[in-house]
């Protein structure tokens, strides 16, 4: 019986009425269905992992915007939650997958090359890509977005308006995207940053990202919608104050296990070029 119950709990709290819910099911469709045809004709195992990390980052996408979160997202800290899975989570594993070649491949040939010619280096989309890319605009788009929704005004509006919530998603996820982008270091948009630099990146992000999380947790007074309802009847202001630390510890946790992972692979490359010099 309480089996039947959560499972039933569990179809009920997802957010069929959202304008993001048939928008994200058909981006996840197209992205499974050209992963599977581009998979089909190549065998690497490369190709494979990516493709997992795709899945991955649409699924927490789907979960976060629509799932169980949306549905308790009023509570501070799970709100929180879904910030984190929009900003950190979701652009990396989508921008380290199949993206853009599965949903190229999703089209017909002629679409395909039509698509192509169209993101050629020479056209203006292209220009465009490269100018959103950049690591300077993706830093300052990611700490504006941040700090913006995160003031008390606007996101008391988010609370209470449905349509300003929806641009708050978009904002974060965006400005995620366009964050990573320089780290992930794909061949399309701005050009390729070597990796000394994008530690560099991801130091400068730490600090604006600690201050928020500052500002949140150590506040004397509820500073995020007073009146509304909170999962499991949580004070307010401790469900403010978690919310705060999450944003601090398992964020800034994100950043910097990114930047171990960068140093390391800077230091094994020092290293096996000096060995190489040395031979």
């Amino acid at each position: 019986m309480n089996n039947n119950i959560g499972f039933i709990d569990f179809i009920t709290s997802w957010n069929y009425s959202s304008l993001f819910f048939y928008f994200l099911i058909i981006t996840f469709l197209v992205y499974l269905i050209g992963s599977l045809k581009l998979l089909a004709i190549s065998k690497n195992n490369k190709q494979l992992l990516k493709f997992y990390r795709g899945l991955l980052g649409y699924i927490l996408l789907i979960f976060s915007l629509v799932g169980p979160i949306s549905a308790f997202e009023d509570t501070f800290w799970i709100h929180m939650i879904q910030h984190l899975i929009l900003i950190m989570l979701v652009p990396p594993l989508i921008l380290s997958g199949l993206f853009f070649s599965a949903n190229l491949w999703f089209f017909p040939r002629i679409i395909r090359v039509g698509i192509a010619d169209f993101i050629r280096p020479q056209k203006p989309f292209r220009k465009f890509l490269n100018l959103i890319t950049s690591p300077r605009f993706g830093l300052i788009f990611y700490i504006i977005s941040l700090w913006t929704w995160h003031l008390p005004i606007f996101f008391n509006y988010a609370l209470n308006y449905s349509l300003v919530h929806n641009l708050e998603h978009l904002s974060f996820l965006l400005s995620g995207v366009l964050f990573w982008w320089p780290v992930i270091g794909l061949s399309i948009g701005a050009k390729k940053i070597s990796i000394p630099m994008r530690i560099v990146y991801l130091l400068l992000a730490v600090t604006p990202t600690a201050v928020v999380a500052a500002f949140i947790t150590l506040a004397d007074s509820v500073i995020y919608g007073e009146d509304i309802p909170r999962l499991l009847n949580i004070a307010a202001i401790e469900d403010q104050k978690i919310g705060g630390l999450i944003m601090w510890i398992p964020g800034n946790t994100i950043f910097i296990g990114t930047l171990t992972v960068l140093f390391f692979k800077w230091s094994y490359k020092q290293s096996k070029e000096s060995r190489k010099y040395k031979g």
